[in-house]
């Protein structure tokens, strides 16, 4: 018996003191989680020690957290994508030719399918066909890169325009003096931009009716040396515009469209809005191209002036 109530003195003396030990819950209701002055519609909880509240997201707020937050109702959207949160997505599908961009959250144009030959149209697609009830462009001339603008011509010519009605250099377009040199591929707009700003359409109707030209409602220049010679100058490529502009006319008459070269001098004249230099006698020229309707067979120095060469005018649109 001695032995018993030994051990049991002993275990009562391990037991902690639990008076001294107990923990006190804290009072403040910022470390609590009440924060909020108030909440909207009255959803939450107020501190039991003070005014603040815990206010509860509504569902709205929940999804629009987690990037549900389109409706998919937008330009070229078709609907969601996937599954809803409080009747909104956050993706949404696109219609046919347009492809999501999950960086602007829009549906923006495939440029896939404009590749050299395609016919382009004022929505900013492309297609092999001829497509009656979309207004057709042009044809696609250069291909866009992730470093470049693509380039569509348009489908028919503004005919037999002098370059200009003086001689004069035009400071900041490109001059080159050599064929070869004529790499300002992307300086269309550019250098109609400076050309146009330099007179009025009289002083440069070659720019002036690139730039004129105004089909879709879009800004239409005079192409530069470089994208004519890659377009032109090139046995595929000038094929397949013709044959592109064939489609069109089987689609919808002869005179929907025009072939390069398909003039009735036999020679289509097309001006570039590159410089060149001077000609033997001193002159002022541009470039400007000659074609037939099996391919170009030279580019010169066209001569500026009222007075010098006529040529035709195709304006090109940057993509």
């Amino acid at each position: 018996m001695k032995i018993r109530f030994l051990l049991i003195g002993t275990s009562l003396s391990l037991i902690p003191n639990l008076t001294s030990a107990q923990c006190v819950a804290t009072q403040d209701c910022a470390t609590l989680g009440y924060t909020e002055t108030s909440c909207s519609g009255g959803t939450g909880v107020k501190c039991p020690f003070g005014n603040k509240w815990a206010c509860f997201k509504s569902e709205s707020e929940i999804c629009n957290d987690l990037g549900f937050t389109l409706t998919c109702t937008g330009s070229n959207q078709t609907g969601g994508a996937g599954k809803a949160c409080n009747g909104k997505y956050n993706i949404c599908k696109c219609a046919t030719n347009f492809t999501w961009n999950t960086d602007t959250k829009s549906c923006e144009v495939n440029t896939a399918n404009c590749t050299v030959g395609a016919l382009y149209y004022s929505d900013g697609t492309c297609s092999n066909d001829y497509i009656s009830d979309k207004q057709l462009l042009g044809i696609v001339i250069y291909e866009k890169s992730d470093s470049e603008s693509g380039w569509v011509m348009a489908h028919n010519t503004i005919y037999n325009i002098h370059w200009s009605s003086s001689y004069g250099d035009i400071s900041g377009v490109l001059t080159t003096s050599s064929q070869s040199g004529l790499t300002d591929i992307q300086a269309s707009c550019t250098n109609t931009d400076i050309i146009t700003s330099k007179g009025s359409k009289s002083a440069y109707p070659a720019a002036w009716a690139a730039k004129n030209y105004t089909e879709g409602d879009k800004t239409w220049c005079l192409p530069s040396g470089g994208l004519l010679k890659i377009a032109l100058d090139n046995a595929y490529n000038f094929t397949k515009f013709n044959n592109a502009i064939r489609i069109v006319q089987t689609a919808s008459g002869a005179s929907a469209a025009r072939m390069l070269g398909d003039v009735s001098s036999g020679t289509e004249r097309i001006w570039s809005s590159s410089e060149s230099g001077n000609d033997s006698s001193g002159n002022d020229t541009a470039w400007i191209f000659y074609v037939n309707t099996s391919g170009v067979f030279g580019m010169s120095k066209g001569t500026k002036g009222s007075w010098g060469t006529l040529g035709f005018v195709r304006p090109v649109l940057a993509f």
